[in-house]
């Protein structure tokens, strides 16, 4: 793990927990808007191939891209939320990617089965 990089949990309800890495030099005002706001709890969705848990941060974007991959976190400042993608993909709208998802495969797999408008909670694993 570099310097610049924040190791975070993503806690889901069901009991479905994956650990996440936020990289400051991909988006530095983004990443420490999220960090001052830590722990963050907001509603998860499954769609399409990505996860997203709403924000309420209203930030615009850096680095903006429609091209992620597989186990990418990213902000989605259309609908204020952050986005964690199952497979590699182009977004509907532009995003800026912030992390990735360190846990397994199998781990990132299991958010198939979180339940839309379920809890989901981002901390910081410090």
């Amino acid at each position: 793990m570099t310097m610049s990089e924040i190791p975070i949990t993503f806690e889901f309800e069901g009991g479905i927990t994956l650990d996440g890495v936020l990289d400051r030099v991909m988006a530095p005002l983004i990443i420490e808007e999220l960090k001052s706001r830590m722990p963050i709890e907001g509603r998860a969705a499954f769609l399409r191939g990505e996860m997203k848990i709403t924000l309420s941060i209203n930030k615009g974007n850096l680095k903006p891209t429609k091209s992620v991959k597989r186990g990418d976190i990213a902000y989605m400042p259309l609908g204020d939320s952050l986005c964690i993608y199952l497979q590699d993909m182009s977004t509907f709208s532009q995003v800026t990617v912030i992390g990735r998802i360190r846990s397994a495969d199998e781990d990132l797999d299991s958010l198939t089965v979180v339940r839309r408008g379920s809890l989901a909670t981002i901390r910081l694993d410090e």
